[in-house]
């Protein structure tokens, strides 16, 4: 229920997104980050962080993690 802050101060909500470590999927969250973007103009990107580490499930498969903070 917050109202986003479009000063250039502050973030008040994040989003993270992951993905496999292949062209592909990389190129499929980057498409998922713009998307979302858009459907929510009111935001202003603050920060972004980024990590990458296994995503566990039946293999364990490298992965990145993307955090925009709006």
């Amino acid at each position: 229920n917050r109202t986003p802050n479009v000063t250039g101060n502050g973030a008040i909500h994040c989003k993270t997104f992951h993905a496999k470590l292949r062209d592909d999927a990389i190129e499929y969250m980057d498409q998922t980050i713009n998307e979302w973007l858009d459907r929510h103009p009111e935001y202003e990107v603050k920060f972004v962080t980024s990590a990458s580490g296994e995503l566990q499930g039946k293999n364990k498969e490298p992965a990145l993690f993307v955090t925009v903070w709006v």
